[in-house]
């Protein structure tokens, strides 16, 4: 969800009224096409300045699922070597940059018409499927998968 906090209650100290938002409100699950909704501080944030609302209401998912399977799950440590298959995706492009952003060795997967964008978010390696074998088990550490839809865990 994203929009303009319209009030506070007693306890809160760090948003005001008018402020702009953005997060994901675990009450509602995925069901936050509302006029008005009620979340807690920590469910929140402030809206980056240069995001609309629209486009802040749909970072918050990607971005959350690739932090929770990186740091949660696949507990990944600094100077770790990671695949990610799918970079150019929702969940990859977020990813890639939080892999970096823990000190990880990060190698992006796409497709041939991907593969500038994909280099341009900070990998710092990018493959092409379509051109290159993939996986070589000895070589990474962690394998984050975000297209095998049949897996619950991301990681192999």
């Amino acid at each position: 969800m994203a929009g303009q906090i319209e009030a506070v209650g007693s306890n809160v100290s760090h948003f005001r009224p008018g402020e702009e938002v953005f997060g994901c409100l675990s009450r509602y699950g995925r069901r936050t096409f509302a006029e008005y909704v009620c979340g807690g501080e920590n469910e929140i944030a402030l809206k980056p300045v240069n995001l609309s609302c629209e486009q802040a209401a749909s970072v918050s998912l990607p971005a959350l699922t690739a932090l929770q399977g990186l740091r949660d799950k696949g507990n990944i440590q600094p100077g770790q070597k990671v695949l990610i298959n799918g970079a150019s995706g929702w969940v990859g492009t977020f990813a890639v940059q939080i892999a970096k952003s823990f000190g990880a060795e990060a190698r992006g997967v796409c497709s041939t018409r991907n593969l500038e964008m994909v280099h341009s978010i900070g990998v710092d390696h990018v493959m092409d499927y379509t051109k290159e074998d993939l996986f070589s088990p000895s070589e990474w550490e962690k394998i984050f998968d975000t297209l095998d839809r049949a897996k619950k865990d991301c990681f192999l």
